[in-house]
């Protein structure tokens, strides 16, 4: 009697935690981990008509009142290219004018003014948040992270801050761009 007791605990020690880990997965009750601070974007969008080909590129739709949270994705756009450091010429931002705005922000350093017609417009505005966030480009020309932008400075400061971090480590483990 002792051997298949023997055998039976042995066989449940070795169950045991595939079934638990079985029953956690499929539950829902692991979170995976996630590095990144955007929102990543399902689905594949293609800029091929963005300027600054071969570069990580910061791109943020102006629109047509610029109130606070405008203004923040502009300074995120200006600060982003030199807090990257040394490696500043493989990151472009991009601020996107439609073609029927007359009154233009003032020109930025670090920022290209780019206008976009009717077409991209659409593009754009099909994607999550629809041009109240900071969407990253990698060289390849995908979209690939969106930034929205926050209500609260102290909230804004964390997202740019999270925004460093993922376009420092994309660089890092990229070979493009």
């Amino acid at each position: 009697m002792t051997g298949k007791k023997a055998l039976l605990f042995v066989t449940i020690a070795f169950l045991l935690p595939v079934v638990a880990a079985k029953l956690v997965l499929e539950m829902g009750w692991y979170n995976k981990g996630v590095t990144n601070n955007g929102e990543l974007l399902s689905g594949q969008t293609q800029t091929e008509w963005l300027e600054h080909q071969g570069q990580w590129r910061l791109i943020y739709t102006l629109p047509e009142n610029c109130d606070e949270l405008c203004e923040s994705a502009l300074f995120q756009l200006n600060q982003i290219p030199v807090a990257v450091g040394r490696e500043r010429e493989r990151v472009a931002s991009i601020l996107l004018v439609p073609e029927n705005r007359q009154d233009i922000e003032p020109e930025q350093a670090e920022v290209t003014e780019q206008t976009v017609d009717a077409a991209q417009l659409q593009t754009l505005s099909t994607l999550p948040y629809a041009g109240d966030a900071i969407y990253l480009v990698d060289p390849l020309n995908n979209l690939i992270l969106a930034y929205p932008i926050p209500q609260g400075k102290d909230a804004q400061i964390a997202q740019s801050k999270g925004l460093l971090k993922d376009l420092r480590k994309l660089m890092k483990l990229s070979k493009v761009g």
